[in-house]
Order: C-alpha cells, then sequence, then structure tokens
C-alpha cells in the first residue's frame, strides 16, 4: 500500500505546489480538515487559515490559505485558493500591524463590510501563523 497520495496548490496566478504528500490539513469554512491516503472524495469550501502539508521523511511546509476550495479523490488533492503565502515569508510585525490597521477599518462607516471582515481575520490568521512559525524556530 502506498503511502503518499499527489498534492496540488493553485492559485489564479501560479502553481505554488506539487508534489507527494502524506499528510494535509487545512482550514476550511466550517473547521479543520485532515486527508489521508485513500482519502474518501470529498469537495469542500476553504477558509482563511493555516495549511499543513506533511511531505516524505518527516519534512513539513506551512502556507497562510485565503479561501477557496479543495477536492480530494482517486489519490489527488487539489486546493484552489486566492492566495496561498509560504508561512515563512510572514513577518510578525508586519502581520501585527496589518491586524491593527484591519480592527482601525472595522468602526469607519461606509467601509465594504465583507472586505473589512476579510481583511481582518486574513491579518489575524497571518498573526496567528507568524507567532506559531517563531515559537517553532525557537524550539529547534
Amino acid at each position: 500500500m502506498t503511502k503518499t497520495f499527489r498534492c496540488s496548490i493553485v492559485t489564479p496566478s501560479e502553481s505554488v505546489f506539487e508534489g507527494e504528500v502524506e499528510y494535509v490539513s487545512y482550514q476550511a469554512w466550517d473547521g479543520q480538515q485532515g486527508i489521508m491516503v485513500e482519502q474518501s472524495p470529498i469537495l469542500a469550501k476553504l477558509g482563511i487559515g493555516s495549511l499543513r502539508l506533511d511531505l516524505t521523511e518527516g519534512e513539513s511546509r506551512w502556507y497562510l490559505l485565503d479561501g477557496g476550495f479543495s477536492q480530494a479523490g482517486d489519490g489527488i488533492l487539489t486546493l484552489l485558493t486566492e492566495n496561498a503565502l509560504p508561512a515563512d515569508s510572514i513577518s510578525l510585525e508586519e502581520a501585527k500591524a496589518q491586524l491593527a490597521e484591519a480592527a482601525a477599518r472595522v468602526t469607519i462607516s461606509g467601509e465594504d463590510r465583507s472586505r473589512v471582515d476579510h481583511d481582518y481575520q486574513l491579518a489575524l490568521a497571518k498573526k496567528s501563523m507568524a507567532e506559531m512559525m517563531s515559537g517553532r524556530s525557537k524550539a529547534n
């Protein structure tokens, strides 16, 4: 029995990742979703949040997803997202600044409420991921 399956992460502008993985965990709109080899077919709406790819030989890669859709079946997982930002490219200071700016916009009248909510959720997820990655690097 094979221990891996094919995973693709695609944005409107590029293919972010294409390779074999042992496990994938991502933020769906209704909670965290985990995918393993021989997963039953599933179609899910992605939320804003973390994506972890467990590659062979114990390596993991982390990304921040910005919504989209996932489809799993026939040994392939495809994640279609607006953006997949590598976790190691996120600065904690920049994430905190973006969160403060997004929080300030919440109280401004006339703003597009759905855009403000999206920007706030994205900034909060960036800050959380940057803090997590900072903690992981200190532990190593």
